[in-house]
């Protein structure tokens, strides 16, 4: 009798592991959907922001334009300035 009620107790548990077991799974895969979700919302939203600062028109164009545009003249000044002569190398 005992072996047969040990028996019985060991098969429930077994039931009840293999069903939490289970519930664990299937809701581990419920989440996945929802975490594709969630990466796909951060991806674009870092995509948006690269793009408003690289962009066309973004700031960093901006400051390159004026940092080439600075440099464009001060070495078209410095070569104008060594064409007549009067400085030292």
């Amino acid at each position: 009798m005992s072996e047969s009620l040990m028996l019985k107790g060991y098969v429930t548990s077994r039931i009840i592991a293999e069903s939490i077991c289970n519930k664990c799974k299937k809701y581990l895969r419920a989440n996945d959907g929802v975490t594709a979700v969630e990466y796909a919302i951060v991806v674009a939203g870092v995509a948006a922001i690269v793009i408003a600062i690289f962009g066309a028109g973004g700031p960093v164009e901006d400051v390159l334009k004026t940092t080439f545009t600075s440099l464009k003249t001060k070495v078209t000044t410095l070569i104008a300035g060594s064409g007549s002569g009067g400085g030292t190398p």
